[in-house]
């Protein structure tokens, strides 16, 4: 492990942020980011752990701030569910695996005399959870995004609920449909429900240049959608409204970029062939991994969001505080910051026939995309900011500072 130290005030609280497998600097590390920059101005300072050579790592030094390198014990650098399959001398070694990590991250802490941990996600919680709790730090578990607790990985989360002093979720419904009211009622006085927030001011040129472009009467009705290409983002729900679209003629004069590297092969292959067949090719474009995402925002007319499961997306808040209209699936805590038909629309997740009618019914109304945008870019302005955001999670990680340590 390889440490890069930057200098800073001696009487800030210093949180160590564990990040496990970040991969690009997609919506999870960049909101770590945003994250350490506000709590820097709360009297918190950050020290990012994660992978070394990540794109995280290289973007926190960029930034000032303090890092650590923490790289996956042995076979814990496989990914995309590996860990799961395999027989049982496999599992052993995964099991042997995750010891030695963990004691690895205790040994870091230690050393990096850090005051609080944080950590991402369940699989945060399988590498460094342990660690946490014998380093005798108080822990604060940022859920984010979560599957419903099943098989191993409900035991994970039993886990992580116990050994957390502070668990944060990102909307206030999070809870129950990740834990189960049952178990979520035993943990219930760890909660803190925080809507995150994002960087507006980044945000501003983009705005501008949304708000003054002129659209001719024959410009094409860009819709943007922005995820990995896999079954949790749910592109095939959009493929089908396109085809229902198609049998009344409403694709001519749509356009679709779909934005987001590929994390499920056999997904992306099914989804290229569907449009294919349906004779789509040329409407639908993969444009991959993209690091203009807010310039292709000015851009479009609509930002979809048909997810199966979801967190809050910083795709849909920087849409939104940009003035594009958001059309978003029922899923995760999607619904708390759309407002249906004043700031977005919310639809089933399994409704291809009503996202084609709510679809057709924006492309055939562009002053209702414009109202619906400029009253989204209110709202976000209002409640999107990361003053409020750092100062109730700074106060959740002060509250566990007193005592130092983990008694």
């Amino acid at each position: 492990m390889i440490c890069h130290r930057s200098a800073g005030p001696t009487h800030m609280i210093k949180l160590m942020a564990y990040m496990s497998t970040p991969g690009g600097l997609t919506g999870a590390p960049r909101r770590l980011l945003t994250l350490a920059r506000v709590l820097k101005a709360e009297g918190v300072q950050v020290c990012v752990a994660t992978q070394s050579g990540s794109a995280l790592i290289q973007a926190a030094e960029a930034e000032g701030f303090a890092t650590v390198s923490s790289d996956s014990a042995g076979v814990l650098a496989l990914r995309h569910g590996s860990l799961f399959g395999g027989g049982v001398f496999f599992r052993l070694r995964v099991l042997g695996a995750l010891l030695v990590q963990n004691w690895r991250f205790r040994s870091l802490v230690r050393r990096e005399r850090g005051d609080v941990i944080w950590i991402r996600g369940s699989k945060g919680i399988a590498f460094a959870g342990l660690g946490a709790l014998i380093s005798r730090r108080p822990l604060v578990w940022d859920v984010g995004y979560e599957l419903p607790s099943r098989g191993l990985v409900r035991w994970l989360h039993r886990f992580g609920l116990w050994a957390a002093d502070a668990v944060v979720f990102q909307y206030r419904a999070a809870a129950d449909g990740i834990f189960g009211s049952r178990l979520a009622s035993r943990y219930r006085a760890k909660f803190h429900a925080i809507i995150p927030g994002i960087d507006l001011a980044s945000l501003a040129a983009c705005s501008r240049s949304r708000a003054t472009r002129a659209v001719g009467k024959e410009a094409p009705f860009r819709i943007l959608q922005v995820g990995t290409i896999c079954e949790r983002k749910n592109q095939r729900l959009l493929i089908e409204a396109l085809q229902c679209l198609s049998r009344d003629g409403g694709c001519q004069s749509v356009e679709v970029r779909l934005v987001g590297g590929v994390f499920e092969k056999a997904y992306a292959e099914d989804s290229r062939r569907r449009l294919a067949d349906s004779g789509l090719g040329s409407v639908v474009q993969f444009l991959g991994w993209r690091d203009d995402v807010h310039a292709l925002m000015a851009e479009a007319d609509l930002l979809v969001m048909p997810s199966k499961y979801e967190g809050v997306p910083n795709t849909v808040q920087e849409a939104m505080a940009i003035g594009l209209p958001v059309m978003v699936s029922n899923a995760g805590g999607m619904p708390e910051v759309v407002a249906h038909g004043k700031t977005g629309w919310v639809l089933p997740a399994d409704d291809p026939e009503a996202w084609a009618k709510q679809i057709d019914a924006c492309r055939l109304d562009r002053e209702l995309c414009r109202e619906v945008g400029e009253a989204a870019a209110a709202y976000a302005a209002e409640h999107f900011g990361t003053e409020s955001w750092g100062r109730q999670y700074a106060g959740v990680i002060k509250r566990l500072v007193p005592n130092g340590r983990r008694r």
